[in-house]
Parts: structure tokens; C-alpha cells; sequence
């Protein structure tokens, strides 16, 4: 089964899919910003305007997934950097300026 990740905007140079920030319930935005903040995963942000998030890589069959330790705070999150590192893409952007992703929920907030 394709994933609905496979059809949005991917920057094969950066290794990065641009997402909708609408495409995370606004808890997990909110969340990312605080677990940023602390340094708990990697990533940039503008809070609410766009942040990039790392998804992780696969790599000699090993996975690294650095929002593991955190899927009961952010299982969206989580289920959408799943998807990426089976796409061999490493880095999530989420932007309000870009439209949705057909397939994905979009949260209202």
C-alpha cells in the first residue's frame, strides 16, 4: 500500500517532504516546539508558522527513529516519520502556507 507521504511535496536534494502544519493535531504542534526547545528532538521552528522535525533513516538495515521515545505525545508525528523513513526521506517540514496532502487529515486549529 502507498503511502498518501509519497504524493506530497518531497526536496530529494534535502531529503525533506513538506507537509501542511494542519497535517499534525495542534497538541503534537504544540509539543514539538516544547520537546525542541528542550533539545529532545532535532529540528528548527517558527512555532506555528513552519518547523522541521528529523524523521530519521534507515541505514544498513538499522532504523534510527528519534521520535520513538516520545509516540504516546505525538503518534501523528510519529506515524508520518514512519512513512518518510520508508521513502528513504529524512527530514519533515510542516508549513501553513502549503496545501494539504490529498490522503492525510488535515486538524483544525
Amino acid at each position: 500500500m502507498t503511502t498518501p507521504l509519497a504524493t506530497a511535496q518531497i526536496r530529494q536534494q534535502e531529503s525533506m517532504v513538506v507537509l501542511m502544519t494542519g497535517h499534525l493535531p495542534e497538541i503534537e504542534a504544540d509539543t514539538v516546539a516544547t520537546l525542541m526547545e528542550s533539545r529532545e528532538i532535532n529540528g528548527a521552528n517558527s512555532h506555528r508558522e513552519w518547523f522541521v522535525v528529523l524523521a530519521g533513516f534507515v541505514e544498513d538495515d538499522q532504523e534510527y527513529n528519534p521520535l520513538g521515545k516520545h509516540a504516546d505525545a505525538l503518534p501523528v508525528l510519529n506515524s508520518l516519520a514512519s512513512d518518510a523513513r520508508k521513502l528513504g526521506v529524512r527530514w519533515l517540514m510542516f508549513d501553513a502556507d502549503v496545501s494539504p496532502t490529498d490522503g492525510l487529515a488535515v486538524y483544525d486549529w
